[in-house]
């Protein structure tokens, strides 16, 4: 099995990261969970932890709520890190910084309709009550989620790690950092491996469905798997979320041994459904998908879309291994691309995949002002 580290330039340690995050005065609580998916979270939280890291705060953890847990949050699957708080207030007042007011304005023009400008409004109100009840509760000014920048294309120098580096290689850092499952999830992660017969050597591919195609143009299997130019005899291992696709995908490849822990129900991921379903299986289903990650991350070759979640949190650490390849994305713009918000990186999936052969269209649209300045600043 490949080993991540041998493509870091450092690593970090969690008992290092909480001896320096323990000396910093000023803080930040991060509210974990609030209503995306589990890996646009982590992807949000590995980011407000480098702000953290790089002005100064301490990072404290809410997650108590997290829409990917039964209760326990973070530590429910995975080592804890940093100290955690549990005032309920951060529930309703600590949330996702919202796009800044050019997007805004820009939404309002193209939809004639003042609903962006009122939510805008709505947040910011929500968020100075928010800071209030923060200084009521702590005696003192703390930061929230909202107040998190992050610039990647900002040059990291993190004087307390002797840290000098690319966005890219200090998010890696923290995300090798953060990723400790519990005993329980690394005894599963050790059991699939075990079940699934996984060789030594292995591809891995993520075929999402579902929900996925409101905000984005849908990529098949085929043409994912086509990505990795396998041969006859080779094992990939699939994180999909509809089981009759992937069904499809192993016919149209009889001579390819494709695993993965798909079921027969799975028809889709819908993130409504999930949030709102019964707690054991929900906690079953995101076992499923940390296990389906790890094994993903130590995948000798790797293809999937710039357009989802997990796709984008293994690729932003692996993005410039040459074996690892956005099928919707030319190699030369991932690196730029993997940090622009979703609705941008779905209009460039589209046109490349509605204009394969061809990447002028795609740096033109990446280049233009509609592209070019609104970087991932959440």
């Amino acid at each position: 099995m490949t080993s991540r580290a041998d493509y870091n330039m450092q690593q970090l340690d969690q008992s290092s990261y909480q001896k320096i995050n323990g000396s910093f005065r000023k803080r930040l609580i991060y509210h974990a969970g609030i209503d995306c998916g589990f890996c646009v979270e982590l992807n949000y939280m590995i980011n407000a932890m480098l702000y953290c890291l790089t002005e100064g705060y301490r990072f404290q953890l809410y997650s108590e709520d997290a829409n990917f847990g039964t209760g326990k949050g973070w530590s429910e699957y995975f080592e804890p890190f940093c100290e955690e708080v549990h005032e309920a207030f951060h529930h309703k007042y600590n949330l996702h910084r919202p796009p800044q007011w050019h997007r805004i304005i820009s939404n309002t023009i193209k939809t004639r309709s003042l609903s962006f400008v009122f939510w805008k409004l709505k947040f910011m109100l929500k968020s100075l009550m928010g800071h209030w009840l923060a200084f009521r509760a702590y005696g003192e000014y703390v930061k929230l989620s909202q107040d998190v920048v992050s610039d990647p294309d900002m040059h990291y120098h993190i004087s307390a790690l002797g840290f000098d580096g690319s966005y890219y290689e200090a998010y890696t850092m923290l995300a090798e950092m953060v990723w400790l499952p519990q005993p329980e999830v690394k005894q599963q992660i050790a059991e699939t491996i075990g079940s699934l017969s996984l060789p030594c050597i292995y591809s891995g591919v993520q075929i999402r469905g579902g929900d996925k195609a409101q905000e984005a143009r849908l990529i098949t299997g085929k043409q994912i798997i086509e990505a990795l130019h396998p041969v006859d005899g080779d094992c990939i291992f699939a994180l999909a979320d509809n089981y009759t696709q992937l069904e499809i995908v192993r016919s149209e490849f009889s001579k390819l041994r494709i695993v993965s822990l798909s079921q027969p129900e799975d028809q889709g991921y819908s993130h409504q459904a999930f949030c709102i379903a019964d707690p054991p299986s929900k906690k079953a289903a995101i076992i499923r998908l940390i296990v389906s990650i790890d094994l993903l991350l130590h995948a000798k070759k790797f293809a999937g879309s710039i357009t989802t979640g997990p796709s984008v949190f293994i690729m932003k650490q692996r993005y410039a291994e040459p074996s690892v390849i956005a099928v919707d994305c030319a190699k030369e713009m991932l690196e730029s691309v993997l940090t622009l918000p979703i609705d941008q990186r779905a209009a460039l999936s589209a046109n490349k995949m509605s204009n394969p052969l061809t990447k002028k269209n795609n740096e033109s649209l990446y280049n233009s002002k509609t592209f070019g300045r609104f970087k991932e600043l959440e």
